[in-house]
């Protein structure tokens, strides 16, 4: 009989335990995720995104991977804005003296700048795709979205906007530096300035300039979003 009674008694303990094992959390870990992103929102922490730290990722079970593709693709904009310093930092332009002597510079930042838009718009399409094979609840899905076309939609246009401004400089640039070797025998650079023997190939030389000028604003926004993105405040 005591035996019996012994077995019972396990009987009991192990469907308590399988009991234990076969709670559902996820309606607790969904409320944890909506707080979690709403808190986000609220503190306008979206770019860069923060991290999850360990007692989040424990809250948030299963969920804590739906953020992170938010935080991937994060991670990878910033690797592709880090090169991009360097080309901001050459199309600062004082004199058409620093334009000729910055022709390869140009070239080279071209380039940098191709190869960087084609890993942002990679990490992009990336991201859309996890995005995409989420299977949100009604409750999350809106908040959600709201808070990944903050962290990836608009950022990742933002910068691809930058990019592409920044390329129109230095292709602007090199355009000034061919017409400046074309003319070379009516132009002279005397400590950096351009001196123009005809009234005629000025004004050309001068829209050109203006051209290149008016683009002045489009760099300064584009310096703010490298700034952002590289997670340091303007």
């Amino acid at each position: 009989m005591s035996l019996w009674r012994a077995c019972l008694a396990g009987l009991a303990m192990a469907s308590m335990l399988l009991m234990t094992a076969c709670i559902n959390k996820e309606p607790q870990e969904r409320v944890a995720f909506i707080q979690l992103l709403q808190s986000r929102v609220a503190s306008d922490a979206l770019v860069p995104l923060a991290e999850l730290t360990k007692p989040e990722k424990q809250a948030l079970g299963d969920y804590a991977d739906a953020y992170e593709v938010m935080t991937d693709f994060q991670k990878t904009m910033a690797e592709a804005a880090a090169p991009l310093a360097a080309v901001l930092a050459a199309e600062t332009l004082r004199s058409v003296g620093e334009i000729v002597e910055r022709q390869a510079t140009f070239e080279a930042a071209r380039k940098t700048l191709a190869d960087a838009a084609g890993k942002l718009d990679d990490a992009r399409a990336k991201a859309d795709k996890a995005r995409a094979a989420l299977a949100l609840p009604p409750d999350l899905a809106p908040v959600y979205d709201g808070v990944y076309d903050e962290a990836v939609t608009a950022p990742a246009a933002q910068m691809m906007q930058a990019a592409s401004r920044m390329d129109a400089v230095a292709r602007d640039a090199l355009g000034v530096a061919a017409f400046v070797a074309a003319n070379a025998s009516e132009i002279q650079l005397v400590d950096g300035q351009a001196r123009v023997a005809t009234p005629t190939l000025q004004q050309e030389l001068n829209l050109r300039l203006q051209g290149l000028n008016a683009q002045s604003e489009g760099l300064g926004q584009a310096r703010e979003l490298l700034d952002l993105a590289a997670g340091r405040k303007s």
